[in-house]
């Protein structure tokens, strides 16, 4: 459960740069809502998949790190 609420930050912090990087977009806004918001979805997802493979690669590190560190010196 604890991972839930962590996806849903990580998911959060990708929405909020996708939303910030289409509010700073300068290009000329597309006539379609629906490929605006499609837009936003896609983007939001591929920022998403980035960060939880940021973040989950180096918690694994770290929490492997951790245990060969307490089997050395414990």
């Amino acid at each position: 459960m604890r991972h839930l609420f962590i996806l849903l930050g990580i998911y959060a912090i990708g929405l909020g740069l996708t939303l910030f990087g289409a509010y700073i977009d300068t290009d000329v806004p597309q006539s379609s809502h629906f490929s605006l918001g499609m837009e936003i979805v896609c983007m939001s997802l591929i920022v998403f998949g980035l960060l939880v493979g940021i973040f989950y690669s180096l918690f694994f590190t770290f929490k492997g790190l951790q245990r060969i560190l307490e089997q050395r010196f414990a």
